[in-house]
């Protein structure tokens, strides 16, 4: 969908009605209106899909907003009633009411409702009763239904309850409030789930922030020392960090890849409010800072480790990588770039199999289509990946021939070394036409480890197996009798060299995660203090 230029002048909104060739483009924007707001995806473009149908739909009232031709705007109203006892009476409601979310701050629902409500007071209707957001209903003058002698049906007198009276005789109404039955029609998840295939893919989400209100739910696209840059829908919003957030640990700070709640500022910065629960957390230890961890992406659902098949190509910095991900909750899928310089590719992709029975392992060649296929089993709509991998191992070339777009630039390989150029120098996320994101990171020749205890221990899941099989619950596996880990690497089912790195990566992990356990207690009492740490 296209956005409408939120800078355009208010007397460009046309409210009208709607007419057959709205129906999508109505539709789409309610989705878009309501996507992940209070839960996973949303109904209410079903709802307007049903209610024209329905005999309790009032098209005589009912409005879309369009701008430059864009429906960025809908009210639909319909039939409800008052139940007291045997008596009935007719009064309307209208839902949903819905704005494009990227026309922030233009007045549309305003201007619906501002038309609407003098159109339904014309025709004579006595009133109006809804369940809506409390904070914005009450500045075009609904009152709060308790008290009044009107009840929801289902609800009572919430907050969100309210009132417009539009005619004399509306204040003496009692009884319980019922909408049109149609609405009761469209909570069939099946039904929703096959409805919304019809328009384009967006993922649901389940997060403990939703029930939003004034709030908006976006993505961390990029993060640039205190510059946080936030994706909502197609726009790229700049945004602060909200006061509270300066007295958190470093993992409580948005990292690419986070969804985070914020308040939008059409003006300037706006201001991340919340941090929502992480999926996954890929982290390791900052190399200038050992110990110290560097948290690099949040909700990633896979780890491309990407190796291409020359100098670059390292066992050990591949099992790194492995043990990380793994730590992180991050499936490890490791691509073996340029298989057309390798005279045996089949040779490494076994080698890297070892590593662990969880990791996955493609050889490909970008620019020749060898093995691309392999790799669209990952490529599912709302799937989430991250690239990890040195520079010049071909991760931008890799993802502009997934793709099919010059998405990322790529660099020149060095021949005396075969190393690349540095083409990302800080971590961002983009979204493929095909509701696939990816995050970028950038090159890493080294990789190391800390508090990636359980990670190790999946990576060499095999050697973890071995060791319960011990004569003694002590062995320390050098000389002791009844030693499993011994008794394999003599008859061949564990080599020496993946004992060797797996007591390397054991050790490296106890000594970085000592580290940061005391510099986090430093940071402490430093903070306790009142000092302030750079």
């Amino acid at each position: 969908m296209n956005n409408a230029n939120s800078n355009n002048n208010n007397h460009n909104i046309i409210i009208r009605k709607e007419t057959k060739e709205d129906y999508y483009a109505t539709e789409l924007c309610t989705l878009r209106a309501f996507w992940n707001i209070h839960g996973p995806g949303c109904n209410e473009h079903l709802m307007i899909h049903k209610l024209r149908d329905s005999k309790d739909y009032l098209p005589e009232i009912s409005r879309v907003a369009e701008l430059d031709g864009q429906i960025v705007g809908v009210i639909m109203y319909h039939k409800a009633r008052i139940v007291d006892g045997d008596k009935e009476t007719g009064i309307i409601t209208f839902g949903p009411l819905a704005v494009e979310p990227t026309c922030f701050n233009m007045g549309i629902g305003g201007k619906l409702l501002k038309e609407t409500l003098a159109l339904a007071k014309e025709a004579g209707y006595p009133g109006i009763a809804l369940c809506g957001e409390p904070d914005y209903y009450p500045r075009y003058g609904f009152i709060r239904g308790k008290g009044s002698g009107i009840e929801h049906n289902l609800y009572g007198t919430p907050d969100p309850f309210m009132i417009y009276p539009l005619n004399d005789g509306f204040e003496k109404l009692r009884g319980k409030f019922y909408e049109a039955e149609i609405f009761e029609e469209c909570d069939d998840e099946e039904e929703i789930a096959e409805y919304t295939k019809n328009f384009p893919y967006y993922k649901p989400l389940k997060l403990s922030c939703q029930w939003l209100h004034a709030e908006k739910l976006g993505r961390i696209s990029e993060v640039q020392k205190n510059s946080f840059t936030i994706r909502f829908w197609e726009k790229e919003i700049p945004a602060k960090l909200k006061g509270s957030f300066y007295a958190a640990n470093a993992e409580a700070l948005p990292l690419v890849g986070d969804y985070v709640t914020f308040t939008y500022n059409p003006y300037g910065d706006s201001t991340i409010l919340s941090v929502c629960e992480r999926t996954s957390l890929l982290q390791r230890p900052d190399q200038a800072k050992t110990g110290v961890m560097q948290y690099m992406a949040a909700n990633a659902d896979y780890a491309f480790i990407v190796t291409s098949l020359n100098e670059d190509y390292s066992y050990n910095r591949i099992a790194r990588y492995v043990s990380v991900a793994l730590q992180g909750n991050v499936t490890p899928v490791v691509i073996l770039t340029k298989a057309d310089l390798s005279e045996d590719p089949g040779h490494y992709v076994e080698e890297v199999k070892s590593i662990s029975e969880r990791v996955q392992v493609h050889a490909i060649s970008a620019l020749k289509s060898t093995g691309m296929e392999e790799l669209k089993e990952y490529f599912i709509p709302g799937t989430t990946i991250c690239l990890m991998g040195s520079s010049g191992a071909g991760k931008s070339t890799l993802i502009n021939a997934l793709s099919g777009q010059e998405l990322m630039k790529t660099g020149e390989i060095r021949s005396s070394d075969s190393t690349g150029k540095h083409t990302t120098t800080y971590r961002r996320l983009f979204e493929l036409e095909n509701g696939v994101t990816i995050i970028d990171t950038p090159g890493m020749r080294e990789i190391g480890i800390a508090n990636s205890a359980e990670g190790v221990n999946e990576t060499f899941s095999d050697i973890e197996d071995l060791a319960c099989q011990c004569r003694f619950s002590n062995c320390r596996h050098d000389t002791e009798p009844g030693c499993a880990i011994r008794a394999a690497i003599k008859d061949g089912r564990l080599s020496q060299e993946r004992y060797d790195l797996y007591l390397s990566l054991t050790t490296e992990n106890e000594k970085n995660y000592a580290k940061k356990k005391e510099i986090s207690k430093w940071i402490k009492a430093e903070k306790k203090a009142g000092k302030r740490i750079r």
